[in-house]
């Protein structure tokens, strides 16, 4: 389904692709890489206090054995990154059978329409529009790693900080944002 006339997804915080109920079950490990460290340990700040445990890598080489060793449930890609971006990381965690299934999310300020196109056919599951409002990807991961009953999403959803989908409250403690549902862009 094309997005409506109007819509920006690239206005949104967050775009889903992959239902966080579908998402294997693993410890609230998420692994944040960045190679702007500050923004990395300020993520890492705001993941520990919601009782995750984060590690952060900030070389795009040491990712794929970091996430086979230490199995988090999430990455959290930045996508411009030097020598290796995030997109080529993904194709290659994607790739490998023992992080195949990891949620992918890519947090980057590359938000156009094009740029969220590429991440999905790189094989990420959510994209964060950066500057980052953590509280929609704190709410996704949570609901992902099942801290929160999760309903089942269809397609991709864009998310807003709103807390409202169609204009209700979400039981699931997701945030929503304008009840538009967009189906491969």
């Amino acid at each position: 389904m094309p997005i409506a006339p109007g819509d920006d997804p690239a206005a949104d915080d967050v775009l889903l692709w992959r239902s966080p109920d579908s998402v294997p079950r693993r410890p609230r490990r998420v692994l944040v890489v960045d190679d702007y460290r500050d923004a990395a340990d300020a993520l890492q700040l705001l993941l520990d206090a919601r009782g995750f445990e984060c590690r952060v890598v900030d070389d795009p080489f040491a990712v794929c054995d970091v996430a086979r060793d230490w199995q988090p449930f999430a990455i959290v890609l930045d996508i411009a990154m030097p020598r290796l971006d995030g997109l080529q990381l993904a194709r290659r965690l994607r790739g490998d059978p023992r992080t195949a299934d990891m949620l992918l999310v890519a947090c980057s300020a590359f938000a156009s329409p094009v740029d969220r196109e590429r991440a999905r056919e790189a094989g990420f599951d959510a994209h964060c529009a950066k500057p980052l409002t953590p509280h929609p990807l704190l709410r996704y991961l949570e609901a992902a790693c099942g801290a929160r009953a999760a309903q089942r999403l269809d397609g991709a959803e864009r998310v807003d900080g709103a807390g409202r989908v169609d204009g209700a409250e979400r039981a699931d403690g997701l945030d929503g944002a304008d009840g538009a549902v967009t189906r491969g862009l």
